[in-house]
């Protein structure tokens, strides 16, 4: 039985805090009256966490290993049964707090993503073909980016291209000249990512392989452990093992060779598949599991990642988990509060979800005429103005003309603002400041602090996506000083409204 000792941080009249799972964003900022509980020893969500939490008093909690939260009773309790979380105090404001954090604990790697993850719209394929990634359809569905008058910087090819998990090559029966066509993708200009996973289906050549030479997670008798994901049960690589982190980069780097392959969406790290009842080759649980598979991206100059544990200031692309088609904070309200606790758990190249949604369900034959346009037109405007947007669901096909002509807007907006997007990650791989930051991040102690469903875009430019369906007219809440609307107002600081039809995201420069 492991034993958890508790560590209690009260917290001060007035403050804030943030951090822990970039999941909960909708939950944050923690204060006095919070309510508030979650497992990161190991995660138990589905995206980014790090032993971190950041308080607008300037005050940081950090711990090298996992731990579970509780928020009661104005105090922060922390439970960890293999580190001792410790509280750094002094540095006056969150920013100050975060970027404290950043340098003793996370320090950035002077690198970032390539230019074309932020400079212009993602696409990828699993809404549109699900697990049928055929030739033809994959070709077609690139052409019709173009042909609908959208650009594309990197092309996704996801889960289903290749036979089973753990053979890595290109099911010949769907994909017969894989060469051929990444070339034509490449034609088109898009760089190409296929999805990856660490998972092995069982009783196939490479699982026989694999077991034989013990490069799997075992049981207890020493034979391989059957872990549950979203895909049933299957063995997994033990990445505590160099032997089988070298096979897993083998497969990739034979892919590239041969078939041209730029990088890796890098799928199912997630730290909640693992147990204590599994083994591996050099003690690990599941934060450490989630880990070496995301640091096993940084192979590649072109990747994605959805699930990581303590990958701050690392030059990796980290995607907000599938969100639901819907209003709620299962789906778009999510997409900025989510975001932005990205940024404060050290993961600055984020990309809200895919646009509409990434249940594919959602966009079924059967379901198809329930497609909101209009919430889909504000997926695509919350995503404009953050470091990376991503389209699934092709929006030409699901909506109508002016929800199409909308969404193509937000895709060029995005692309107008790529210079000053690409000037943030740059000044991120240098300083680990997030590319999107809190009101309470940029204007400290303007009582801004629990303002989470609007953004500031670096130092300049505040985003406030509408997120309620039928709203024409946004009520927004200004720092202080002189800001310019992007119709051409200008505004002093405080509470303002502002009309906001379909076809307009809500943005001020700061003058």
């Amino acid at each position: 039985m492991i034993k958890y000792k508790k560590y209690v941080f009260p917290i001060l009249e007035g403050e804030h805090w943030w951090g822990g799972a970039s999941f909960d964003g909708v939950k944050m900022p923690f204060g006095r009256e919070t309510v508030y509980s979650r497992g990161l020893d190991p995660n138990t969500t589905m995206n980014q966490a790090a032993p971190l939490l950041v308080s607008d008093a300037g005050r940081y909690i950090w711990s090298e290993r996992g731990f579970d939260i509780r928020v009661a009773g104005g105090n922060i309790e922390l439970y960890s049964a293999k580190g001792a979380p410790r509280l750094y105090e002094g540095f006056g404001t969150l920013r100050g707090a975060y970027l404290a954090a950043c340098a003793a604990h996370f320090p950035p790697a002077g690198k970032r993503p390539p230019d074309e993850f932020f400079s212009k719209p993602q696409f990828n394929t699993w809404i549109e073909l699900n697990y049928d990634q055929e030739q033809g359809a994959i070709e077609k569905y690139a052409a019709a980016i173009k042909e609908a008058g959208y650009d594309c910087g990197v092309f996704m090819i996801d889960c289903g291209w290749s036979p089973y998990y753990g053979k890595w090559k290109f099911d010949p029966a769907k994909i017969p000249d894989p060469k051929g066509l990444i070339d034509r993708l490449h034609g088109l200009g898009y760089k190409v990512l296929l999805w990856s996973c660490p998972f092995i289906s069982a009783d196939t050549p490479e699982y026989r392989a694999l077991r034989d030479k013990r490069l799997l997670v075992e049981k207890r008798d020493g034979t391989p452990a059957l872990l549950q994901w979203w895909d049933g049960f299957s063995a997994v690589l033990d990445l505590t093992d160099p032997a089988a982190r070298r096979w897993y980069l083998a497969q990739n780097r034979e892919l590239m060779r041969r078939c041209g392959a730029d990088g890796f969406k890098m799928d199912a790290g997630d730290a909640y598949f693992y147990s204590e009842e599994h083994f591996t080759a050099q003690a690990a649980d599941g934060n450490r599991h989630s880990e070496l598979w995301a640091k096993l991206a940084l192979h590649y100059e072109y990747n994605e990642l959805r699930a990581a544990w303590k990958c701050g200031g690392l030059p990796i692309v980290q995607r907000l988990c599938d969100k639901l088609h819907s209003w709620g904070y299962n789906g778009v309200a999510s997409l900025v509060p989510c975001a932005l606790a990205q940024g404060i758990v050290g993961s600055a190249y984020s990309c809200p979800d895919m646009i509409g949604g990434g249940d594919y369900l959602d966009f079924s034959k059967e379901r198809l005429k329930h497609v909101d346009g209009e919430l889909f037109v504000r997926y695509a405007q919350s995503a404009a103005l953050m470091p990376m947007m991503q389209f699934s669901a092709p929006p030409w096909r699901v909506l109508g003309k002016e929800e199409n002509a909308a969404c193509l807007a937000a895709a060029k907006l995005h692309e107008a603002f790529a210079p000053y997007i690409l000037s943030l990650a740059d000044e991120s791989a240098h300083t680990g400041e997030p590319i999107i930051r809190y009101m309470e991040y940029v204007f400290p102690h303007e009582g801004l602090a629990e303002v989470t469903d609007q953004f500031m875009l670096g130092d300049r430019y505040l985003v406030a996506p509408v997120q309620q369906k039928g709203e024409r007219a946004r009520r927004v809440l200004l720092p202080r000083g002189r800001w310019k609307y992007c119709g051409g107002q200008i505004f002093e600081g405080g509470e303002v409204t502002v009309d906001a039809p379909l076809d307009v995201l809500p943005y001020f420069e700061r003058l």
